[in-house]
């Protein structure tokens, strides 16, 4: 009786543990997603306004491409490893010590994938937009000095992770995305002259100097950030010395994050190489409106589940797997439904989104097609995102090889299907190869899941919503795709009454679904409470 006792409650203190961790986490990056993106959704709006459409193409593809290939190929890996190196509950002790020194290989790292890149970028730059008057070149060799400046952050950035300090990043985001796009405005104003791709460019640099002084402020204040820039640390003397497991995750995260960018920025490599830079300018603005659902919700969502799981897995045995596998389930069952309101609604609503916040120009383009199509692009990133983030945090040794192998396979499938849907169908097709991708990485996540749960009880029903739940998302969907052929039947005659009608219309439906689901999806809701009372409990 008493062994049992004390597993149950050793299981209530991992349940709270994990639950304070994902609540916490998740609440406070949401906060700082949905205070920065909103803004700068808002500012981005009238950026695209001022601009053409082929030299916004080069901005959010070919510069984005730039910034996030050196950054990911940096510090990704470098990342993960520090935080599957500490375990929860020893913020202060030995582990956090053994990171540091690793953490200031970003640096290094940022500026030699920082020479290769941009090398590469200018070496086929061919003769498009701004390449004559030089201000592509700059541009490019800005958004490389942005990235460098960037990973000086990580030593700080992973130490806060690891502290679980989330408001520190709540306030550094918010500030520096703020920053940046105040920053492009003024660059771009016509009385200073200064051309559209440099002005980008000079942005990313206020961007980049803001969040690092930002993170390493909080450190100098506390009196922490002379003992973490040691001079043996930041000339990696001491990162030789680091433990041979934390180098090994290292590798492989690093490899993992190599292949997961070319999975997850495919479409748009594949954009920069075959189509034009008008083509491109029409995808970077779906993808950065759809972005904004994903970088706002998904993204704080994958971190805050990540840690959690990441700090907590070594612990794992026997009724410590279920906690894990209930909430993965609570957690999957959530992306479950995201997904399917994506698909119910985003589609009949994209031409009348893009129209209010675009204007008519940008509707009337091939925009409201894709828009349409990248619904479900969201919806399988959301159940993907989840499932890797598990996966990834709870993965030994031999089964961070085996996903490097399978990421190989998809990095390999992904490619080969971007070239040709492109090619076949353009955008939409692009698109649409994303979908396919994610889809058959989830699959690989629920074979991997299964596997893990052996010991426990994991049924794949439990992730997916109750029968009268999808009935009322089905008839949501036929009501918002009838109200779409009833207000605007002809797109290129729109006016404003008809398209506030039609996304009034959807505002109502939509809150409507969501009550239905709030009571059919009682064990949905009452795991949410239960783990935000962990939570409390835990503060």
């Amino acid at each position: 009786r008493v062994a049992r006792a004390s597993a149950r409650a050793s299981s209530e203190k991992m349940r709270a543990t994990e639950g304070d961790v994902i609540a916490r986490g998740f609440g406070h990056l949401l906060f700082s997603q949905v205070s920065s993106r909103l803004v700068t959704f808002l500012l981005n709006v009238l950026v695209v306004r001022r601009l053409p459409p082929d030299v916004y193409g080069v901005a959010v593809i070919q510069y984005h491409l730039i910034s996030t290939t050196i950054l990911t190929f940096a510090r990704e890996g470098v990342r993960r490893a520090c935080l599957r190196g500490v375990q929860l509950g020893e913020k202060r002790g030995p582990d956090l010590k053994s990171i540091v020194p690793l953490s200031w290989l970003c640096v290094p790292q940022g500026l030699a994938w920082s020479l290769i890149v941009c090398s590469t970028v200018l070496a086929f730059s061919g003769d498009g937009v701004g390449v004559r008057d030089g201000s592509y070149r700059v541009g490019v060799l800005l958004h490389g000095a942005a990235a460098v400046i960037e990973t000086l952050s990580e030593p700080a950035y992973i130490t806060s992770t690891c502290l679980l300090v989330f408001k520190l990043q709540l306030t550094v985001e918010t500030v520096a995305s703020l920053a940046r796009c105040f920053a492009t405005l003024i660059f771009l104003r016509p009385s200073l002259g200064v051309p559209p791709l440099v002005a980008f460019g000079l942005a990313a640099v206020v961007y980049s100097t803001t969040t690092t002084l930002g993170y390493w402020a909080y450190f100098v204040s506390r009196g922490e950030a002379k003992g973490m820039a040691r001079w043996e640390h930041v000339t990696l003397r001491s990162a030789k010395r680091a433990d041979p497991e934390l180098a090994s995750a290292y590798r492989s995260f690093t490899l993992q994050a190599i292949e997961k960018h070319v999975l997850g920025e495919g479409e748009k490599f594949a954009m920069a190489a075959f189509r034009p830079t008008y083509d491109q300018g029409v995808y970077g603005l779906v993808n950065n409106l759809g972005s904004v659902v994903v970088r706002t919700c998904l993204q704080p969502f994958e971190q805050a589940i990540f840690t959690a799981f990441s700090m907590s897995s070594a612990a794992r045995r026997g009724s410590g797997r279920q906690v894990q596998a209930d909430l993965l389930a609570t957690v999957l069952r959530l992306a479950v439904l995201f997904a399917l309101i994506a698909l119910a609604f985003g589609p009949s609503h994209s031409f009348a989104v893009l129209w209010a916040s675009y204007g008519s120009g940008w509707a009337q383009t091939e925009a409201p097609r894709i828009l349409s199509v990248y619904c479900a692009y969201i919806g399988s990133m959301a159940l993907n995102g989840v499932a890797e983030a598990f996966m990834h945090a709870t993965a030994d040794a031999g089964a961070l090889r085996g996903i490097n192998c399978s990421l190989v396979a998809f990095s390999a499938l992904h490619s080969v299907t971007s070239v040709i849907l492109v090619r076949s169908s353009g955008t939409s097709g692009l698109v649409a190869a994303g979908c396919v991708s994610m889809l058959l990485r989830v699959g690989y996540c629920t074979w991997y899941a299964r596997g893990y749960f052996r010991e426990a009880s994991f049924p794949l029903s439990s992730v997916l919503p109750t029968p009268l739940g999808l009935a009322s998302l089905a008839a949501c969907a036929a009501l918002s795709r009838a109200s779409e052929r009833y207000q605007l039947p002809d797109p290129g005659a729109a006016a404003l009454r008809d398209v506030v009608g039609h996304l009034g219309l959807g505002c109502l439906v939509g809150m409507g679904l969501l009550g239905v689901l709030y009571k059919t999806e009682r064990k949905l809701v009452s795991s949410l409470a239960d783990l935000r009372r962990t939570a409390k409990k835990a503060d």
